[in-house]
């Protein structure tokens, strides 16, 4: 299956097309009862946005400085250093009755004060939009260029001279029709990556289809069905390959009060490569959120599926990802979090290396917290620590602690 410019109009062109047009109705879709601490306004601290015509802009700019004990993740003869790190953004939203568009752009460059290979600059563009056809049935359409430096503790970084940088283009197009208590939903897109340096076994395009059904049970509970179709054409062609998944969840916000989504399925990974058996995981993506109270907020992540580990070895890894955070106002001015998650990758052996046979596991762990001094500055500290137990054809552990501390500001 490719998937070009041609397909993307051709596929927008049919739903709207198809879709009817629906009556006026309440959206048994939405959710937004309760609100989590980090979302929850606080006038006196929170930053107040420009106005623009028709937009809307906010901006910020974060300096801080990190230190980390391992910053090459290594299992033995550590390296620290300090990390200076500069990260201004910025978005502008419309606020239009109908229709919208978002756009921004973002920086994150990491200077590194001794270790000078390891500095790093990141950067993202973006913009998206919504087209109304009517109250009931919408188009939308995002685009995303940026460079993107993967953690030393990656698979596919590890050991590495450098590590892996990502040079992405994603863009993607969709349409949503909503009837009563049906919601049809599909997508179509198109992510390009050029890995730099030594990575060119991972430069790839991956281009995918998907289609969701929805019904609600009632305003406060939806269950649906969707399936997901991804190819990928890697610049070396043995990589190859295709991915399945079917899953079925349920969308849900109650007065208990918890609100989330949990998808559960299986997704099957078929390379081209011959004598390479085909791939069969959990698939799984899970986000919930507990309100105890108005002043904490419990969200509890889950991910399980098969992606690509970025290594010689492995064609693909059945990847786990886990995790619990809790955030709490203190005061109204102080903002803490704590996080915990564990995970694993178990490795599916690439053709060359039939006997391949390695799990990596890790758990980390992070707390931290926000001082707001005031609508234009809040201080940030934190500190993470990370464990991974690699076993099997690489056996090593690695231990990775980062503290930071920095000033946001709010222009």
């Amino acid at each position: 299956m490719k998937l070009g410019l041609k397909h993307l109009l051709l596929t927008t062109a049919l739903v709207g097309v198809i879709a009817p047009v629906a009556s006026a109705q309440d959206n048994p879709f939405l959710r937004g009862r309760h609100v989590a601490v980090t979302e929850r306004g606080q006038p006196q601290y929170d930053p107040e946005s420009i106005r623009a015509g028709s937009f809307q802009i906010s901006s910020n700019l974060l300096a801080a400085a990190e230190y980390n004990d391992n910053v090459f993740g290594q299992a033995s003869n550590t390296v620290e250093d300090t990390i200076i790190r500069i990260r201004p953004e910025v978005v502008a939203t419309s606020n239009w009755t109908v229709h919208a568009i978002t756009a921004g752009a973002s920086v994150d460059h990491r200077e590194y004060t001794s270790e000078g290979s390891e500095t790093s600059t990141d950067y993202n563009l973006f913009v998206g939009g919504r087209l109304d056809g009517t109250r009931n049935f919408q188009l939308t359409g995002n685009a995303s260029a940026g460079q993107l430096t993967e953690a030393r503790y990656e698979p596919g970084s590890q050991g590495a001279p450098e590590p892996a940088q990502n040079r992405y283009l994603n863009a993607d197009v969709g349409a949503s029709y909503r009837s009563d208590r049906l919601l049809l939903q599909g997508q179509v897109g198109t992510r390009d990556n050029n890995y730099q340096y030594l990575y060119a076994q991972r430069d790839m395009t991956e281009n995918f289809i998907s289609g969701r059904m929805s019904y609600a049970i009632s305003p406060d509970i939806a269950v649906f069905g969707d399936v997901r179709q991804t190819d990928f054409e890697y610049d070396q062609s043995a990589r190859d390959g295709s991915q399945i998944s079917y899953r079925a969840g349920v969308s849900f916000e109650l007065s208990a009060p918890f609100r989330g989504e949990v998808a559960v399925g299986q997704v099957t990974d078929e390379r081209d490569a011959p004598g390479v058996a085909d791939s069969e995981a959990l698939s799984l993506d899970a986000a919930v959120m507990w309100f105890p109270t108005q002043l904490t907020t419990v969200t509890v992540r889950g991910f399980a599926g098969i992606t690509d580990p970025g290594i010689l070895e492995a064609l693909s890894a059945n990847t786990q990802r886990y995790s619990v955070r809790a955030d709490h106002e203190l005061l109204r001015n102080v903002v803490l979090f704590g996080e915990l998650g564990f995970g694993s990758y178990e490795f599916n052996a690439a053709p060359g290396f039939p006997l391949y046979d390695r799990k990596d596991e890790y758990v980390d762990a992070a707390i931290g917290g926000a001082y707001k001094l005031n609508k234009h500055a809040h201080v940030e500290v934190g500190y993470h620590t990370r464990s991974t137990d690699a076993s099997g054809a690489a056996n090593f552990d690695v231990d990775q602690n980062v503290f930071s501390v920095g000033l946001r500001v709010f222009p």
